[in-house]
């Protein structure tokens, strides 16, 4: 084979590498782009967890069942605890569960006399609404929770406050801090921005690294959602909350949500406001290892700013 010949076969074995190269490319971005599609489905559509309780469990509490229309038509189902203290506190669930997670704490709350809403975030139980957004929607969700306590005469002058833990933690910073008629918040284990927790708590919910699928799965999950989920931010809204008191909660052990994330909403929250961080314990674990502690300085934060005269913001 003369030189001439091979210098002319160069190109077309040239040519070939190239092709190969960028269907290779090819097929590795559709295989990525197919991983995150199905990571996507699993982040906005989470399986429901079970919990060893159920309202059977508590007897004591009597339910008036109720749904309200969400902002964007979404119709969310919830129960009402009638209590005897003129004052209503909205208990919002975290990321992947549903309302009878929150009926420990409704359970202490109605004993200490406080009339108590618990309800099913969108796409959670039988509520509506298209998938799970991080807070996006849901804030919107926790408003509308408050529309309906001001629409009903029982609850129409009531003092509203407002507990969460975990995505309800942050949902409920993030409602409060639109909405002045929350006049006070407790944030149990809550997170202080959308890509930090995703960062944390992506291979543990998607079962994927969070570099390099992370990034992707989150575009596809805002595209699908119609929401900017990376701008779900509670550390920089935390401050419009005051004068109204925010209590922030959250065990020094938790690997899930760190609990830098609510150094951090402390350092950015105004006054009035405080901060318990419980040595040990895992994610949203507080009210289990410290659960008498739990409650008495739950209910007096909330004796104290929705029922004396010292704080009765946010009616």
């Amino acid at each position: 084979m003369t030189a001439a010949s091979l210098s002319g076969q160069r190109p077309h074995w040239r040519s070939l590498i190239a092709r190969g190269t960028f269907v290779v490319i090819l097929l590795t971005m559709g295989a990525m782009g197919m991983v995150c599609w199905s990571a996507s489905e699993r982040a906005i559509h989470p399986p429901m967890h079970g919990y060893k309780w159920s309202l059977a469990s508590y007897p004591d509490l009597h339910p008036q069942l109720i749904n309200f229309q969400a902002g964007d038509g979404a119709v969310l189902e919830g129960r009402i605890f009638n209590g005897v203290k003129p004052a209503v506190i909205i208990l919002s669930h975290g990321y992947g569960d549903n309302q009878d997670q929150t009926l420990p704490f409704a359970h202490f709350l109605h004993a200490a006399g406080y009339s108590v809403l618990t309800y099913n975030m969108r796409s959670r139980g039988h509520s509506g609404g298209f998938a799970v957004s991080l807070g996006a929607l849901e804030q919107n969700d926790l408003i509308s929770a408050v529309d309906f306590l001001r629409r009903n005469p029982a609850t129409e002058k009531a003092a509203i406050g407002a507990w969460g833990v975990s995505l309800g933690g942050a949902t409920s910073i993030l409602a409060a801090a639109r909405d002045s008629r929350i006049g006070a918040v407790v944030d149990d284990s809550g997170f202080s921005d959308a890509p930090n927790v995703i960062s944390t708590g992506f291979e543990h919910f998607i079962h994927l690294p969070a570099f390099p699928f992370a990034p992707l799965t989150v575009w596809i999950s805002e595209e699908r959602v119609g929401a900017d989920i990376n701008d779900v931010r509670p550390m920089d809204v935390v401050s419009r909350i005051s004068p109204r008191p925010i209590f922030f909660i959250h065990c020094l052990g938790d690997t899930l949500v760190p609990p830098d994330n609510t150094e951090r909403n402390f350092a950015r929250a105004a006054e009035p406001k405080q901060e318990w961080l419980i040595p040990g314990g895992a994610h949203a674990m507080a009210h289990t290892i410290r659960r008498a502690e739990y409650e008495q300085r739950v209910v007096a934060f909330f004796d104290r700013w929705l029922l004396s005269g010292e704080g009765k913001a946010g009616s």
